[in-house]
């Protein structure tokens, strides 16, 4: 049972603490009870339309906010949660047109142009988004978020040096913010530094475990995309080795192609090194379960470089040279599969 509360503010402090909580059941119960005998209280309206957010029910948090507005239509709470309730309907134009009222009825307030600042750069409009994120940070110059946000906007507008600067700003004012660690992983990758962009990603992860997802999913892009270029290598070992067999079958020189499959080898190797380096092998376990043509392009690249190896040490083998055919034919197999499953293999 939820037990009964006296007064508006005793209501609203217990159903945040369960909000806090998860718990938007009881939440809900608590207010659902206070407002059937207050039935026009903005607050109580406000925070029964955030329940709703939290409950998914969209639509009644914005008929809930709406409420809330036709009592007090300055409310500025009121009419931040229903531009998101808005938002999040994807009704876009009104809640963008709810957000600017916002802060045109509170211009002093760094939250209501936070607010619009993120709207609008969600709606890729980052020129306006800039404006307004300055002006909530003329406001607050500490909103750890606003930086954050305008990192992004800055990275919107390919201005990376002032979007690392926003990034390690917000980063310095708090260091335990997952989604500003992650950010800048992303700049990072965005400028070619794949590998720190991977620790940056990691790191995020361990902050925050709801990273999880998002963080297997780039890092997987990083390691596709070493695996793509090995793909080249592959193949010239494996030709190597081949070409390896058949002159030593006709009873040539087998030097030169010998040596490019030793070559070839100790390049796989290499490529191979920073990817077990710098991605854990849970991490590396759980993105290879997730894209079961990148397993099958590792069995490749392992199969090669010991192919390489041991044609280079030895010379030709009929097993070394029978399995380095079918490994041939296996390369554009699997690039044919990644065309159909939509993974980039060139």
């Amino acid at each position: 049972m939820t037990a009964a509360f006296d007064g508006v503010d005793a209501v609203v402090h217990a159903a945040e603490a369960y909000m806090a909580a998860g718990d938007f059941w009881r939440a809900e119960s608590v207010l659902a009870s206070a407002l059937g005998a207050h039935p026009n209280q903005p607050r109580l309206l406000t925070l029964y339309a955030r329940v709703k957010l939290g409950q998914g029910d969209l639509a009644e948090a914005a008929n809930s906010a709406h409420a809330a507005l036709s009592v007090a239509p300055d409310d500025e709470y009121a009419m931040r949660v229903c531009s998101h309730a808005l938002e999040l309907q994807g009704r876009i134009p009104e809640a963008l047109t709810v957000a600017w009222r916002t802060v045109t009825t509170h211009p002093h307030s760094h939250l209501a142009h936070h607010t619009y600042a993120r709207m609008l750069s969600d709606a890729r409009r980052p020129v306006e988004a800039m404006t307004a994120v300055n002006e909530a940070l003329r406001l607050n110059p500490q909103d750890v978020d606003a930086l954050n946000l305008r990192g992004d906007i800055h990275v919107a507008l390919v201005e990376l040096d002032a979007a690392e600067a926003d990034y390690r700003h917000a980063l310095q004012l708090n260091p335990r913010d997952a989604s500003i660690v992650h950010n800048l992983a992303r700049l990072e990758h965005q400028r070619g530094r794949r590998w720190s962009a991977v620790r940056g990603f990691i790191a995020a992860e361990r902050l925050d475990p709801r990273f999880g997802e998002v963080v297997r999913r780039n890092v997987g892009v990083v390691v596709s995309g070493v695996l793509r270029r090995s793909a080249w290598v592959v193949l010239l070992v494996t030709i190597a080795v081949v070409a390896t067999y058949n002159i030593g079958e006709d009873g040539g020189t087998t030097v030169v192609p010998r040596i490019i499959a030793g070559v070839g080898a100790v390049l796989l190797v290499a490529m191979s090194i920073p990817v077990l380096r710098n991605v854990p092998g849970s991490m590396l376990t759980s993105v290879l379960r997730q894209h079961l043509t990148l397993v099958v392009r590792v069995l490749q690249l392992v199969a090669a470089a010991v192919l390489g190896a041991v044609t280079a040490a030895v010379g030709a083998l009929t097993v070394p040279g029978v399995a380095a055919g079918f490994l041939l034919l296996s390369v554009p197999v699997v690039m044919i599969i990644g065309g159909f499953t939509g993974e980039r293999l060139w």
